[in-house]
Parts: C-alpha cells; structure tokens; sequence
C-alpha cells in the first residue's frame, strides 16, 4: 500500500492556497473539504507536475437493485 497523508494532516504543513494551486481548485473549496470532514488522502507522486496526488475514499452504495 502507498504511504498517504490525509488532506488534514497535509494541511498542516501546506496552505490552503498552496492545497489549491495543486488541485487546481479555489482555496474555499479546499476550506469546504476540511470543514466536511471528507476522506481525501494525499500520496506523494514525481510522475505528475504538482508532486502530489489526491483523492477520496467513499464507500460503495449498499443499496439493493430493484428486481
């Protein structure tokens, strides 16, 4: 398995606007990320330009198909 950090964590050493700038999202997004308490993990990664990698882990839906 990778070694990852959460967004938290990884917030706690980067800045929101800098988070944004990697993302390429607005610095209040990333603000509404952390505020929510989604599950976005961070992975290091030199193949793609910011250096970072980031994505959320969901569960899977336990919804029964309608027969």
């Amino acid at each position: 398995m990778e070694n990852h950090q959460t967004l938290k964590e990884f917030s706690a050493t980067h800045s929101q606007k800098a988070i944004a700038e990697m993302m390429d999202v607005s610095q209040g997004a990333i603000s509404q990320m952390l505020k929510s308490g989604r599950d976005i993990r961070v992975v290091e990664d030199s193949s793609v330009e910011a250096g970072f990698r980031f994505y959320e882990v969901r569960p899977l839906s336990n919804r029964s198909k309608a027969a």
